[in-house]
């Protein structure tokens, strides 16, 4: 198959995700305060769609439920581990944070996608039964990574905030 028919098959909406991804990873590059509320969405839509394709996906049985919950734990304490070496700043009255820009969650989105687009044309291309099961396996490993790394980061500034909400009480 070639490069042009694979972007040619590639579903419209993909491609609105993609945009939108590049958009608040770009975004992230810059110096910013965000509500909190607003730092939730990543990590709340690569959750989602890891759970959506565990679910949807007919070869996703137990080894791709605990690949995804052992790359989401791998991928908080990377995300934690991040978020606690990076500057940030948190008002806990307007629950906000201030952070620094960073090229890690474009990296990280960048990564992702590159991994997904290739994971899904193997999974729309392979016959292979045994392949097959592995790619969904091994999609949900990314898919947990992913998520996790963004649910870490966002869950240290969440505790940041609400530990200095609850001294400040």
């Amino acid at each position: 198959m070639t490069p042009i028919a694979i972007i040619q098959g590639t579903p419209s909406w993909v491609w609105l995700l993609l945009a939108f991804l590049a958009y608040r990873g770009f975004k992230a590059t810059q110096a910013s305060t965000t509500p909190l509320s607003k730092l939730a969405i990543i990590p709340l839509i690569f959750a989602g769609m890891g759970i959506a394709h565990l679910v949807s996906a007919p070869l996703a049985g137990w080894d791709a439920v605990a690949a995804w919950i052992i790359g989401m734990g791998a991928g908080i304490a990377g995300g934690v581990y991040t978020a606690t070496r990076t500057r940030f700043i948190v008002d806990p009255i307007a629950r906000t944070v201030m952070l620094p820009g960073s090229f890690l969650p474009l990296v990280l989105i960048a990564a992702t996608f590159i991994a997904k687009f290739w994971l899904g044309f193997e999974l729309a291309t392979v016959t292979n039964l045994s392949a097959l099961a592995m790619y969904v396996t091994i999609d949900a490993a990314v898919s947990g990574i992913v998520a996790g790394m963004f649910a870490g980061r966002f869950f240290t500034w969440w505790k940041t905030l609400h530990t200095l909400r609850a001294s400040w009480a």
